[in-house]
């Protein structure tokens, strides 16, 4: 019996393109290639970072973990802390790789740090992709086409995207191991696989199938079986082959390797629960956690059949899809696609839908394995395209690009156009589904797809006002801010929604020296936090910036009462809006009407009760400011008339983070029936203020009311 895979070969001549393309050889072609992959990659990163798109989950933990690790602590880091009462990143993962990675990190800890080392792996991996295809094939330019695949493949980049993962060195790692094995270089192989057991623990999983891909027999041997059989396939004929297999160094190189897979899963397990827990320590928390959950078995895991229902569709789509993006060409090596069943297997288990959408790092995941088929498939599509040519007259031999004859070139031109254009069209689609296709921005894919491609302003102006935290500070940071402050084992992260079981050490008689706030993350913050943020008890703002793409940006200091440091040009006051773009639909919609030629007002549904108008949502400075109200109401005709005393409009005014201000109900005798009634009332700021608007809610069921326009001045006498 023999071990490993058979090797279609496609042809006597290595497959070539003519022309200028053939003067430059396909080495320089892959150098080119992953250069302009590591550039672009490179360049999206910045983009996501400088657009506030890098968030605790998962860059500023890496960033966090390796400064911890660089500074004598073991991958400290307390996004999981909250989350899940870990004390180090090594009890979520055991990422032990990157302590290699720790001293890199301590001398350049930006984050720009870990998109070139993410982007060079990644990159990378095409590399000995491209040797493996070519040994599969004999054939340089197959080598290369496998290499550009897995560079302009949808997930490669659009996993490279997402932050910063240690998943990022798997396909690099897993395609060596591979290559190696075909190569009979074992014990270079051994040290890659140690290399890929020291990265995740999933690693052992996927290594384990590598080793099982390896002892299945070829297919030449299964076909000796048959002839041997007559036709048939007792499954006693592979006795006869059993002994002379066991003395193959490929057998026993892949049998240490599915057996060391096996003890080195548990090894990792152990040391995560029964050694790092202990010795590390874990945090008990108020509540369940809700963090990352590790465990050896399924359930622990989170694995189920129940879950296969869950998003089945969804999840076969995934599947189906990202194959389709390689043509396919990986069914072509079912033996090879063995190497994917532990990743789709988990995927079907799983209820998490994260693991199959496109943007997050999973796709390096299901990535390694299927490139590995691509590159097996890749021959058989080769010898496909040959049956295909000899049936058809017109079609010349594909696996020799380079006709031997003017009348066979112009035979060949035609498939070779239809080759090129095949692998154009293939290009084409996986770049169009990737982040670089600006119609797929924001449109409900992983994080990898929120970016705007375009430099925002104001970055340079939130990076000054995170620099003036001091280090070893205690701080909270909103999840799109954390990285700025990740270079601290005192710095704490919110989430990206609410969550009230995030374990904070801290409460409102023990606040943090800091608290670093994005205007678009208001909602995350905890209520007792909340109240305490204006309270001149507790915190004073130390900074804002007034414009980012993240909003207005608030840095707030433990009873700071100096001067404010202003970033940006400030907002613009005086100011007035329209009724009409403060409508709300529960009870309003705009119109226009007598008295207000051409400008649309916020007009109530006749009959409804509830919230006529909101906003503006507006950004204020310190200050006193007088608000003005144009407001209006009207009986509604064939109703009961209201009474002069019945309450008809009621009108508040509340901002982020302070206490709401007082509320009026306007009784219907104060609405003029000549015109438009001013509503008029001061509003005083202690410091930046976010969010502030006027609300406007009907109370009475025979009214119509409207609002004209909102305007905000500086009270007179008032600094604003």
């Amino acid at each position: 019996m023999s071990a490993g895979v058979d090797h279609p070969t496609p042809g006597p001549s290595e497959p070539a393109p003519s022309g200028w393309l053939r003067r430059v050889s396909p080495t320089t072609w892959l150098l080119v290639a992953v250069t302009i992959y590591f550039v672009v990659s490179i360049t999206l990163s910045w983009l996501r970072s400088v657009e506030l798109q890098t968030t605790t989950w998962d860059e500023g933990i890496y960033q966090q973990a390796l400064w911890s690790a660089a500074h004598g602590r073991n991958f400290f880091e307390t996004a999981d802390l909250e989350t899940g009462g870990y004390r180090s990143l090594l009890q979520v993962h055991t990422v032990f790789l990157l302590y290699l990675l720790a001293p890199l990190y301590a001398a350049l800890p930006y984050e720009a740090t870990l998109f070139v080392v993410q982007s060079l792996v990644v990159a990378a991996a095409a590399i000995p992709l491209y040797l493996l295809t070519r040994d599969l094939t004999r054939s340089s330019w197959l080598g290369l086409v496998s290499a550009v695949a897995y560079l302009v493949w949808t997930p490669t980049l659009s996993s490279n995207l997402y932050d910063f993962h240690a998943e990022s060195f798997l396909p690099l790692e897993l395609i060596v191991v591979v290559l190696l094995w075909e190569r009979g270089r074992y014990l270079a192989g051994g040290v890659a696989v140690a290399i890929s057991f020291a990265t995740l623990e999933l690693a052992p999983v996927l290594l384990f199938f590598v080793g099982l891909f390896f002892l299945l027999p070829s297919r030449e041997t299964w076909q000796r079986w048959r002839n041997r059989s007559g036709g048939r396939f007792p499954w006693t004929t592979w006795v006869h082959d059993l002994r002379p297999a066991l003395s193959s160094p490929r057998v026993r190189a892949s049998l240490a390797l599915v057996g060391g897979c096996v003890a080195v899963y548990f090894l990792l397990v152990y040391l995560r629960l029964d050694v790092l827990n202990p010795s590390l320590g874990v945090t008990p928390l108020p509540n369940a956690p809700t963090g990352y959950v590790i465990g050896g078995t399924p359930s622990a895991l989170g694995l189920s059949f129940s879950n296969v229902p869950i998003g089945f569709y969804y999840k076969i789509t995934y599947w189906v899809v990202i194959a389709a993006l390689l043509g396919f060409v990986p069914l072509l090596s079912p033996r090879a696609l063995l190497l994917s069943v532990p990743w789709f297997g988990f995927t079907m288990l799983s209820s998490n839908l994260n693991y199959v959408t496109l943007g997050f790092q999973y796709g390096f995941i299901a990535g390694g394995p299927l490139l590995v088929a691509f590159a097996y498939g890749l021959p058989r599509a080769v010898v496909l395209l040959e049956s295909l040519s000899a049936t058809l007259p017109r079609l010349a031999n594909v696996s020799s690009l380079v006709p031997p004859s003017p009348r066979a070139a112009a035979r060949a031109g035609r498939p070779r156009g239809l080759f090129v254009a095949g692998f154009v069209v293939f290009l084409a689609v996986n770049l169009a589904l990737s982040p670089v296709d600006p119609l797929l921005q924001n449109q409900g894919l992983g994080s990898a797809y929120r970016v705007s491609y375009s430099p925002p302003a104001g970055f340079e102006n939130v990076e000054q006002l995170a620099a003036l935290v001091p280090s070893g500070a205690t701080v909270i940071a909103s999840d799109n801010l954390f990285p700025l402050v990740a270079n601290d084992e005192n710095a704490y992260t919110l989430s990206w929604v609410q969550d009230n079981f995030l374990a904070l050490p801290f409460n409102s008689t023990h606040l943090p020296q800091y608290m670093l706030l994005a205007e678009n993350r208001t909602y995350a913050v905890p209520a007792w936090l909340t109240t305490e943020l204006y309270a001149p008890s507790a915190f004073g703002v130390r900074a804002v910036v007034w414009s980012s793409i993240a909003g207005a940006v608030l840095l707030f200091e433990s009873g700071y009462t100096g001067p404010l440091t202003t970033y940006g040009t400030g907002p613009s006051v005086p100011f007035s809006v329209s009724g009409a773009s403060l409508v709300d639909a529960e009870a309003g919609y705009a119109t226009t009407v007598p008295g207000s030629p051409g400008a649309p007002v916020a007009a109530s549904v006749p009959g409804a009760l509830g919230t006529l108008f909101y906003g503006p949502s507006a950004t204020l400075p310190t200050g006193t400011f007088t608000i003005t109200l144009l407001v209006n109401a009207s009986a509604i005709p064939g109703e009961p008339p209201p009474a002069a005393s019945e309450p008809t409009l009621w009108i508040g005014a509340s901002a982020y983070a302070q206490a709401p201000y007082f509320g009026w109900s306007l009784p219907f005798s104060a609405f003029s029936p000549d015109g438009w009634t001013a509503v008029t009332f001061n509003v005083s700021f202690p410091g930046p203020t976010v969010q502030f608007s006027v609300q406007g809610v009907v109370l009475g069921t025979n009214v119509q009311a409207f609002l004209e326009t909102l305007e905000v001045v500086p009270a007179r006498g008032a600094g604003g």
